[in-house]
């Protein structure tokens, strides 16, 4: 067996690691990361439609889809009508905006402290990362 270390088996454990860290951090918010990151993207992006946020987040619909039901039962998000009875319009509630403003302090302190961890590395991570995401979109 090769001593050589798998780069994807690495960086799936990284990212395994961080979201625990991070899902930690934000749990008195009563959020996981992943609806964090749905929540502050869908405000950002003013009610923009599934197949919209499914873009900005970085996600297939189906996926982004399933994670909007989560956040529906849990009455911080509304599916509304959009242009056309195809699409739906992502929008938060009043539920949903203060979760996030409840996670958004939590969150800039673990993103804080995983910068610190990084150290003068920060910017070289950043670049394989986004590598990584450039070859992702070319195989799209």
């Amino acid at each position: 067996m090769s001593d050589e270390l798998c780069v994807c088996t690495s960086i799936r454990q990284a990212a395994q690691a961080v979201t625990e860290i991070y899902d930690r951090a934000l749990e008195p918010s009563g959020l996981k990361i992943t609806m964090f990151r749905v929540l502050r993207r869908a405000a950002e992006a003013v009610e923009p439609t599934i197949s919209e946020l499914a873009e900005i987040v970085g996600l297939d619909r189906s996926s982004l889809g399933r994670n909007l039901k989560v956040l529906e039962r849990d009455g911080l998000v509304t599916l509304a009508g959009g242009r056309d009875q195809r699409s739906k319009v992502v929008q938060l509630t009043s539920e949903g905006r203060a979760a996030l403003a409840a996670a958004m302090p939590l969150w800039r302190r673990v993103q804080k402290q995983i910068k610190a961890n990084f150290g003068q590395e920060t910017d070289a991570i950043y670049r394989v990362l986004a590598i990584v995401n450039l070859e992702v979109g070319s195989v799209r």
